[in-house]
């Protein structure tokens, strides 16, 4: 069964003192989402996405701003990313971070997932966010990753490009004029085009000795949730090791240190099993390549664990009741309760 996306306190306390910054009360806030401020101040405390999200539109209305998230991502604050933001600022450079990031995704919760592709001296850093996740959404997180890189850099060089698959929110000009490049909407993935040398420029905190302790610190929540057989956790495997192949439970119960039997138990308490995750996984997945890049749809098949690209449209018409190609010319939300 496919769940609503989990995120931290510390992000949606970011948001939270951006908008009251901006003049919006806190108070009213945290009482149309029900939230106390104590929750918020919890560091081990998980909402629901669509707190955030709601929290975004209240926003939107009280500054009459539709961009909301691009000026949220403009302020680039880096507790927004929790433990994972003070590694990257600590990092050597961008192109560590990512890493470090890449590693560490599972204790951020966010709205999707990064990964980034290398062609020659250009990268392609790509968002590829969830189902539920607003455009605003996806603004503030690419807009952050500039911002960061903007002020957290020895170095004045601009993107190449910046791609958003959404229609503008606002005039273009102002996103041209923050990001220093080219700003595409409706394309055909949401992210950022880069030169390499950008991403090895130093960046300005490194810090080796404070790195260490940090991630120290990242890699002790890490083995805690795989002791704990996080789903999370699971869930990022299954992502990571999908383009070569379908793991099993001995698979998932190795990369967490454990036997297969301590697993299933895990599971029956979760009342789940790796079916319904590896299903889960595959269809966020899926919906997120066809209405965010223009990848060829047997390719999709492939990364996601596939032989064929038939078995693929299969189980994407069980899920969704489409077929992958309708639904790549007419993208809508699916339901969370299909599986």
């Amino acid at each position: 069964m496919s769940q609503m996306q989990n995120i931290p306190s510390f992000a949606l306390a970011a948001l939270l003192n951006f908008l009251a910054d901006k003049g919006v009360e806190r108070d009213v806030l945290l009482g149309k989402l029900s939230i106390a401020e104590s929750d918020i101040c919890s560091t081990d405390k998980k909402f629901s996405a669509s707190k955030y999200e709601r929290m975004m539109q209240l926003g939107q209305q009280a500054l009459g701003q539709a961009n909301i998230g691009f000026l949220h991502g403009k302020s680039s604050d880096v507790g927004q990313w929790g433990l994972l933001g003070f590694i990257v600022l600590a990092s050597e450079n961008l192109w560590q971070a990512l890493g470090y990031q890449r590693r560490y995704q599972c204790l951020l919760g966010a709205l999707g997932a990064a990964y980034h592709e290398v062609d020659g001296d250009i990268v392609t850093m790509r968002w590829l966010s969830s189902q539920e996740a607003s455009a605003n959404s996806i603004e503030q997180v690419i807009t952050a990753w500039v911002a960061f890189a903007f002020t957290h850099t020895i170095s004045n060089q601009k993107p190449v490009s910046v791609h958003f698959v959404h229609s503008p929110l606002a005039d273009v000009a102002q996103y041209r004029e923050f990001f220093g490049c080219d700003v595409h909407f409706n394309a055909p993935f949401n992210g950022v085009v880069v030169n390499r040398a950008s991403l090895e420029s130093p960046l300005i905190n490194h810090n080796e000795e404070v790195l260490q302790v940090l991630c120290c610190h990242a890699e002790n929540q890490l083995a805690e949730k795989k002791a704990g057989a996080s789903l999370s956790v699971i869930r990022q495997y299954i992502t990571e090791v999908l383009p070569d192949k379908v793991p099993e439970l001995s698979d998932v119960a190795q990369h967490l240190g454990m036997s297969t039997r301590q697993l299933q138990r895990h599971f029956q308490k979760a009342e789940t099993n790796l079916t319904s995750l590896l299903n889960d996984v595959r269809r966020s997945l899926a919906i997120a390549y066809l209405s965010q890049t223009d990848l060829k749809i047997a390719y999709i098949a492939s990364v996601l664990g596939y032989s064929e690209q038939s078995a693929f449209q299969r189980a994407f018409k069980r899920w969704t009741g489409s077929t992958p190609q309708s639904f790549r010319l007419t993208p809508t939300v699916i339901p969370l309760h299909k599986s």
